[in-house]
């Protein structure tokens, strides 16, 4: 083997290393975390595009169009866990709650296929009759019988067709409720590969506009963020009422736990969105609210509020 071909293996093989080892890295630094976020976010795996090496970090433009198409799973001032952060290639998955619904086995189709009614044989038993008779009272005869044949036909394709549009309404709803439940993303990308040296610093700088790390994490100070792309003032740091304040609280818990968890709640209340019916709590812990809401009696979202 030639000595450039050596060379060319040996840098490969290094390169290869320092992205596992920087996986490892981040893998081990931010799962199990608990954040908070600071924006909306789409119940989609999709997530939101962040940009590090752009002024504006935020595609804006995917983010407003994927906030549209979704409902959403994590709301600005939500906390919740890291479950994921992997490196491929041109990005990092920075994934939270579950990483986003639409992953592989999740399923994602909403629609209800409605095939007409075939004619019947005796429908097309007297088309031929028809064509071959002279004889106009049989004539009137058959296509009377035939009408009646196709009427009843098209009345089945009615039902049938409303049957299969409520039957997709309820995969939408369902599909729904389980994007809100799916957690959501944001995917870091670079131009060109992940830098190799990437350091977990790095991606909480990248990611402060838009989540809030808990005081200390790394050893250091709170990364200081930049105001989020379009909002009217900079981010603060997070609130000593933050992640981990609520100890064991996690989205997916049913409501009888929760309340086992907070004590009875000090106000309830119950919206629709879009055909969703949400039942909402606020539970009373010292100087803090915790404000949850619940679809079909599980825990969706929550955030804290401290007064």
């Amino acid at each position: 083997m030639k000595k450039s071909a050596i060379l060319s293996v040996l840098f490969l093989a290094a390169a290869s290393a320092m992205a596992q080892d920087a996986n490892s890295t981040l893998s081990q630094f931010f799962e199990g975390k608990q954040v908070v976020v600071k924006i909306d976010m789409p119940g989609s795996q999709q997530g939101v595009d962040i940009f590090p090496q752009k002024p504006n970090s935020l595609d804006a433009k995917a983010y407003g169009k994927r906030m549209k198409s979704f409902p959403v799973a994590l709301r600005n001032g939500d906390a919740v866990m890291v479950t994921q952060v992997k490196i491929k290639d041109k990005l990092i998955e920075f994934q939270l709650g579950g990483g986003g619904f639409g992953t592989f086995g999740d399923d994602t189709n909403t629609a209800v296929n409605f095939k007409p009614a075939e004619k019947s044989d005796r429908e097309k038993d007297l088309e031929n009759q028809l064509a071959n008779t002279d004889d106009q009272d049989q004539k009137d005869k058959i296509q009377r019988e035939l009408d009646y044949l196709r009427r009843q036909r098209e009345r089945d394709d009615q039902r049938n067709r409303a049957i299969a549009e409520q039957a997709a309404q309820i995969k939408k709803i369902q599909v729904d409720q389980d994007r809100m439940k799916g957690g959501s993303r944001f995917n870091l990308k670079y131009d060109g590969k992940v830098p190799p040296n990437i350091t977990p610093q790095d991606v909480m700088a990248a990611l402060a506009p838009y989540v809030s790390f808990p005081p200390g994490l790394g050893g250091g100070a709170q990364p200081v963020a930049a105001a989020v792309p379009g909002s009217t003032g900079a981010a603060t740091a997070p609130s000593a009422a933050a992640p981990g304040s609520v100890n064991g609280l996690e989205k997916g818990m049913h409501q009888d736990q929760v309340r086992t968890l907070l004590g009875n709640p000090t106000s309830v209340g119950d919206t629709d969105h879009d055909g969703i019916q949400v039942h909402s709590e606020t539970y009373a812990q010292g100087n803090s609210y915790i404000h949850a809401e619940f679809v079909n009696g599980v825990l969706v979202r929550y955030s804290i509020d401290v007064h």
